[in-house]
């Protein structure tokens, strides 16, 4: 078949472009990290379909409270339009956020922990949707952390057991991509394509057959993590389209991030 082969040559060609960043920008960390989120813009960019803005800066929610700094943003691009769109920091409200990511060199202990806490702040961000229910179908936003190299598959998944053992599922990273070497399944969306949405007959099967207690045995434990070698880019990018097809439209309620009772001017 063509795209098992096709991503697994995308895979490939990214970790040789990731190793020359690291040979070629030794010296210059800052830049050889912007060198490698560009990697990721543009296999996003190519392989998404248009619908879908692939962008950086800020995200903002309706209380004023914000995120860190975004390597990465996937934004519902036909609802919604950035403030400060033609500067390199935009501003982007959280409803328009469909999945934020973070661009990592290594999976070492210390770059999971940030990655793990600038994910929470961004999942917890109050979001208050356009039109609730009717063409937007999941209230959630993806958090992916996206790295070019990692420890053996049984040490990283004792680090993000470690490291989550604290974290509440629906604040966890949804996934942890390493294209030619891993493939990690968690938080939000692996509850999601275990269980199905809360209200879908899926779920409400399951919690029929197994009472209220489903989620705990058919979830037992917090993330899966597939050693799938040059195989790990095709299965996340499988994933990570499908959920954007299944999660609708999305935009702000734009009257929700005015301060309230402040008066703008007066009718004459």
């Amino acid at each position: 078949m063509v795209l098992p082969d096709y991503l697994a040559d995308v895979a490939n060609e990214m970790k040789r472009k990731s190793a020359a960043i690291r040979r070629d920008f030794a010296k210059h960390r800052l830049s050889a990290g912007e060198n490698r989120e560009s990697l990721v813009s543009d296999f996003l960019t190519d392989h998404l379909p248009r619908r879908f803005e692939v962008s950086s800066g800020m995200v903002i929610s309706h209380n004023g409270s914000f995120s860190n700094q975004a390597d990465l943003v996937v934004v519902d691009a036909l609802n919604n339009s950035p403030l400060y769109r033609s500067s390199a920091n935009k501003l982007w409200p959280v409803e328009s956020v469909l999945a934020l990511f973070e661009v990592k060199t290594s999976l070492v202990p210390g770059e999971l922990r940030d990655s793990i806490e600038k994910g929470r702040r961004f999942k917890t961000l109050n979001r208050r949707f356009f039109n609730p229910g009717g063409g937007q179908r999941i209230a959630d936003s993806l958090f992916v952390i996206w790295a070019f190299d990692c420890p053996e598959p049984e040490t990283l998944k004792r680090n993000l057991l470690q490291e989550l053992a604290v974290v509440p599922r629906n604040e966890q990273p949804d996934f942890v991509i390493v294209p030619d070497r891993v493939a990690v399944r968690g938080g939000s969306y692996l509850e999601l394509s275990t269980l199905g949405l809360p209200t879908s007959v899926h779920r409400l099967q399951l919690q029929q057959q197994y009472g209220p207690n489903a989620e705990k045995l058919l979830l037992p434990v917090s993330i899966q993590v597939g050693d799938t070698g040059e195989n790990s880019l095709m299965a996340w990018y499988v994933w990570f389209y499908s959920w954007l097809m299944q999660a609708g439209d999305r935009s702000a309620t734009l009257v929700d991030y005015l301060p309230p009772g402040q008066e703008y001017g007066r009718i004459v």
